[in-house]
């Protein structure tokens, strides 16, 4: 995906996590057992002035001293915060180039990988929001397998997260778009990702959306096949909790 396309759908699931948020700041978010909307927002809101700060300061080394707008004390206004976030971040991603430093956890110390990272961010947060007022609208495909590219090439790599199930190769699978992902887990290692078809022993097959909402856990998952299979799935199922919370 280009980076003008990362930012329309930014900026589209943005208010809609707005728009739904508005119906109820009370409603507790399912997906995200600990909070409700009004903490749905709060997070999401915070999340987008830290690497708003981020792409301004510039730089590869990890900021300390970042200045983030609190968030109001008063429901009717936090919304409004809300939305003024969105936008400043939106406006600062545009007129950056993506190619200018910027520091990041992943190790990819450019504006374009917070480019990618909110649009991700903002459109599994939309989700959460709309699946708690009961009204979830379709994730963009290609935005989707992005996103399970992001979760398996950048996530699961990250040092510290070693996996402790059972040995072998998964494969996901998307439906609707091209894409196929394999997924090598290694038990006292951390699991290696490939783009593309290969040998595996499991198969996750299903939409872009309905796997970017499995590796996201926001969908259940069901082993398959047989016994060593459906190990395998489920200790992959429960390593996500760690790489993707």
């Amino acid at each position: 995906m280009d980076d003008a396309r990362y930012l329309e759908l930014l900026k589209l699931d943005g208010e809609a996590l707005a728009v739904a948020a508005e119906r109820d700041l009370a409603a507790p978010i399912p997906s995200c057992p600990e909070w409700d909307m009004w903490a749905l927002i709060h997070h999401t809101g915070r999340v987008h002035r830290h690497k708003m700060a981020i792409v301004r300061r510039g730089g590869t080394e990890e900021p300390s001293d970042l200045a983030i707008d609190p968030p109001p004390d008063q429901d009717g206004e936090l919304i409004e915060w809300y939305r003024d976030g969105v936008n400043e971040l939106l406006a600062t991603l545009s007129a950056a180039d993506p190619e200018a430093p910027a520091w990041s956890w992943s190790g990819d110390h450019r504006v374009a990988f917070w480019i990618r990272r909110m649009a991700q961010e903002t459109t599994v947060h939309r989700w959460d929001a709309e699946n708690a007022v009961g009204e979830t609208g379709p994730i963009d495909a290609e935005l989707a397998a992005d996103g399970i590219d992001e979760m398996l090439g950048v996530f699961i790599s990250r040092e510290g997260h070693i996996y402790r199930g059972a040995p072998g190769t998964i494969c996901l699978r998307c439906t609707d778009v091209p894409g196929e992902s394999l997924v090598t887990l290694t038990p006292g290692g951390v699991p290696t990702y490939q783009s593309g078809p290969g040998d595996h022993d499991a198969v996750l097959q299903g939409s872009a959306e309905e796997l970017l909402l499995l590796v996201w856990r926001r969908l259940e998952i069901d082993a398959v096949g047989d016994d060593r299979v459906g190990t395998l799935v489920t200790d992959f199922w429960r390593y996500l909790e760690g790489p993707g919370q």
